[in-house]
């Protein structure tokens, strides 16, 4: 379709992108964990790695930058976590009750122990501990599962500015654990490094984007 010259329209269209720990079995037994799935032991990047990901899992046409001449003006920053907890009818009521506490002490190792930094064109333009960032998405609070802060899309951090990303200006957001992921060393199999997919974690930039009109 031939684009109109000269005239734009600007509609709400949050980009995002997922870091997915896949239900994958290793090569000679045992599944794969959390580390198994980073390419840089101390950083998960997102928006710059898109391939062989599905719809669930970014909205994103090319990596690191916006497709064709678009523009974005972000104005708030999620970061969501999908669930941990998987419920059996065979679980005695005290062993689901540690599975709760298990999912969410890991889910505190990963919002306590890392640091999201949103990078445009090379320049930092926040960078904060995970915490910071709470998701507004998740399941309503009662079916005991642990989210990142209330399911509610009102309660997120927004930026005070609307942070602005040009044409093929390079973007990404880096989540990076300083001390290495949690229960690297000592090993301990009830922490952050050590978890089994499925579990996706998805950074959301939500805002405004600016194309053509066609």
């Amino acid at each position: 379709m031939a684009k109109v010259q000269g005239m734009k329209e600007k509609f709400h269209s949050p980009l995002f992108d997922a870091f997915f720990v896949k239900d994958e079995d290793r090569t000679g037994g045992g599944k794969k964990k959390f580390t198994d799935f980073m390419t840089d032991p101390r950083v998960i990047r997102f928006f710059v790695d898109i391939q062989n990901k599905t719809k669930l899992e970014t909205n994103m046409q090319a990596s690191g930058v916006l497709p064709s001449l678009n523009t974005f003006e972000a104005r708030a920053l999620r970061v969501v976590v999908s669930s941990l907890h998987r419920f059996s009818p065979k679980r005695s009521k005290a062993d689901e009750l540690q599975a709760e506490r298990n999912e969410a002490e890991i889910l505190a190792d990963l919002i306590y122990n890392s640091v999201t930094s949103l990078i445009v064109g090379e320049k930092i333009m926040i960078e904060m501990p995970t915490f910071w960032f709470p998701s507004g998405a998740g399941v309503s609070p009662g079916l005991t599962v642990s989210n990142h802060g209330e399911p509610d899309p009102t309660a997120t951090f927004r930026f005070a500015e609307p942070v602005y990303i040009e044409p093929q200006q390079g973007f990404r957001v880096e989540m990076a654990f300083p001390q290495g992921v949690p229960g690297v060393s000592p090993v301990d199999d009830q922490k952050l490094a050590h978890v089994t997919g499925p579990l996706r974690i998805w950074v959301v930039l939500d805002g405004y984007l600016t194309r053509d009109v066609q």
